[in-house]
């Protein structure tokens, strides 16, 4: 009977360390020696030399065999399906997925990350339209943001605010009524000036007097259309005061908003 450690089948499953591979072999080693010293084949009895070289050559046989049986996503790789064909799976990136979504693996199976696949054109204009509009909610929020600080800043109290519409209000028609009076005064030289066009009737009237119906026209003009402006701008101050009023009591009753809501 001969004894030859390198066919004995000592594995059991898988293989769980390189130390558990040696120590199987080591025990062979034993039960083969003692066997050959009691039979009288002295001969047959390994070297340490022998022991030492098979043993070795033995376990990275086994450990080889190991991971070569294993599949290879336990080792790490490139996994896709590209378009018309089977599952790919590489340890560096397949060229044939450069247009489909890969999936990289870590060692023990697990995913490592997505690579997606190029954007289309419309998928870029998308996005940019996307970002566009965040950047603008953002601003706007921004400036809401500030606007509500110095609203609060600036009135105590909404009593505050009414007396801050009210004064601004008087102001303006205060300018009004200075436009008012200048036409009453371009009124009453019209009239002088009707006077004196009178007394040239059937007479050509002097170029000065020409002169002074039109700068009398152009002043009335001036003014109407003055009123016109200051009546606009109160129109706009109120609503401004009005919307000011609303927001100060939303932020303070704590239900204000933001003019945007951002997605998540």
């Amino acid at each position: 009977m001969e004894c030859h450690p390198e066919g004995v089948s000592y594995v059991s499953g898988t293989i769980r360390s390189h130390v558990s591979a040696n120590m199987a072999m080591d025990g062979m080693w034993r039960v083969c020696h003692r066997w050959l010293a009691r039979s009288g084949n002295s001969r047959q009895v390994p070297t340490v030399n022998d022991r030492t070289r098979v043993a070795a050559r033995a376990a990275s046989a086994v450990l080889a065999s190991v991971v070569l049986a294993l599949p290879p996503v336990a080792r790490g790789a490139f996994v896709c399906k590209p378009p018309g064909g089977s599952t790919i799976i590489r340890d560096d990136l397949p060229r044939e997925c450069a247009s489909v979504e890969i999936r990289e693996m870590n060692p023990d199976g697990s995913l490592k990350r997505i690579i997606p696949p190029p954007r289309t054109t419309e998928q870029r204009k998308a996005e940019e339209e996307e970002h566009r509009r965040k950047l603008e909610c953002l601003q706007q929020n921004e400036a809401r943001k500030h606007g509500d600080e110095v609203l609060l800043k600036r009135y105590a109290m909404e009593d505050d605010l009414i007396v801050a519409r009210d004064r601004a209000l008087a102001n303006e028609k205060a300018r009004i009524d200075q436009q008012n009076q200048r036409l009453k005064e371009l009124e009453r030289t019209r009239a002088h000036l009707e006077d004196e066009k009178a007394s040239y009737k059937g007479r050509q009237m002097p170029d000065a007097m020409k002169a002074a119906f039109e700068a009398n026209d152009s002043g009335m003009a001036a003014a109407e259309q003055k009123i016109e402006l200051i009546n606009s701008a109160m129109r706009q101050i109120a609503e401004k005061f009005d919307a000011d009023l609303k927001r100060y009591g939303e932020l303070v009753k704590g239900t204000a908003k933001l003019p945007c809501q951002l997605e998540d």
